[in-house]
């Protein structure tokens, strides 16, 4: 992957940060940089079980080497009023230790501001040549929180009740600074999510489906994220190969290369217009491959790709979209399988690539509403 422009942005970001962080009580850093800073952002919720496991697999990893030199910060809120930071790192000894930072007191970790906070003591504390972020919690791809009847809905987070919409997390991440962002969340590999948040990192790794409890498996993502160039087609390889031979072989991920979305939101809108998609669906909905609902959801999500070329009669057409799509999604893995909430049984996968999508429907109206809200209605419709 090509890293060098990245590289460039960070290095104006890094400054433009650093010249704001006046007043900061924590004493700063002075070690040389390092090649890569990775900050975990877990917010907890009934999550703590499997979210204690998978620091587990960090500390794992980081005994094994697996951090090449690199930081990892973690942010944990396992509740509304307390969250700590800490850094796992090798000990002299080898093994991993893991070493407290700061606690967090009436901060609510699903806000915009707590999160823009966190990560600008990060970056303050452990300056690199590379940054990466990890989001870990609840998700709901792009849905908004307490939508009608459904108040489980959340972008990202949940927070004894309170949740992140998708604008607020774009709001909470500065532009330019991340080489990629992961979610360890469900769903958010949406084309809506990752066209909202398309300039806040060069690559976005998610799944565009549910992710089972246990997450993603850090012992063997992990060292793919500090190698010189971060390898992200070798971590999203690596969560597939486990969740193909895990006693729940549902899961899949796929890796955005977020400059190609330009050219993917054009390509769209050329079909979209001369298909009137904007004008919405009526039920019963066509046969498309189904990716995620939830029996709070109002609606399903569906294979972007499928979705799209099933609206093109053109040849030119339907091959420049599936061209754009391969080059904006650069890697994408299925199991046979993926999970769904919504009868909690297995729905077969054939088709995939590797993003969800929202149809307009026209029994919907209030969430189309909302829905126009969205960077992607605006560049599509």
């Amino acid at each position: 992957m090509e890293t060098m422009t990245m590289r460039t942005r960070v290095a104006a970001c890094l400054l433009a940060l650093l010249a704001g962080l006046s007043g900061c009580s924590m004493e700063r850093r002075v070690d040389t940089v390092s090649p890569r800073t990775v900050l975990v952002y877990m917010v907890a919720s009934n999550l703590d079980y499997a979210m204690t496991r998978n620091i587990e697999e960090m500390i794992e990893a980081a005994s094994e080497g697996g951090l090449n030199g690199g930081n990892l910060i973690v942010f944990y809120s396992g509740s509304q009023s307390e969250a700590e930071l800490f850094e796992i790192r090798r000990g002299t000894g080898g093994a991993a230790v893991r070493r407290h930072i700061r606690d967090y007191t009436d901060m609510s970790a699903v806000s915009h501001e707590t999160m823009r906070q966190v990560i600008r003591e990060v970056v303050d504390m452990y300056p690199a040549r590379s940054y990466g972020m990890i989001l870990s919690s609840h998700a709901t791809s792009w849905l908004p929180a307490d939508y009608g009847n459904a108040p489980r809905q959340r972008s990202f987070g949940e927070e004894n009740g309170r949740r992140m919409e998708i604008y607020e997390l774009a709001a909470a991440l500065p532009d330019g600074l991340f080489e990629f962002l992961i979610f360890d969340a469900c769903s958010m590999a949406s084309i809506e999510c990752v066209y909202e948040l398309r300039n806040k990192a060069d690559y976005i790794m998610a799944s565009p489906s549910e992710i089972l409890s246990y997450g993603i498996p850090y012992k063997t993502v992990l060292p793919c994220l500090f190698t010189a160039t971060a390898d992200l087609e070798g971590a999203a390889r690596n969560f597939y190969f486990f969740y193909r031979d895990y006693q729940y072989p549902y899961g899949n991920i796929s890796v955005v290369r977020t400059e190609a979305l330009e050219e993917l939101a054009q390509i769209t809108r050329e079909i979209a217009t001369a298909s009137r998609m904007g004008a919405g669906y009526s039920e019963p909905l066509p046969n498309w491959q189904l990716l995620s609902f939830w029996k709070s959801s109002p609606t399903k999500l569906f294979d972007f790709g499928h979705v799209i070329c099933s609206q093109t009669t053109s040849y030119v057409q339907r091959s420049r979209f599936k061209a754009s799509i391969e080059r904006a999604v650069m890697t994408c893995y299925s199991t046979e399988e993926i999970y769904c909430s919504d009868n909690a049984a297995p729905v077969p996968v054939f088709h995939f690539s590797g993003l969800s999508f929202y149809p307009l429907q026209t029994q919907l109206s209030e969430l189309n509403e909302w829905y126009r809200r969205l960077e992607w209605y605006r560049a599509v419709y």
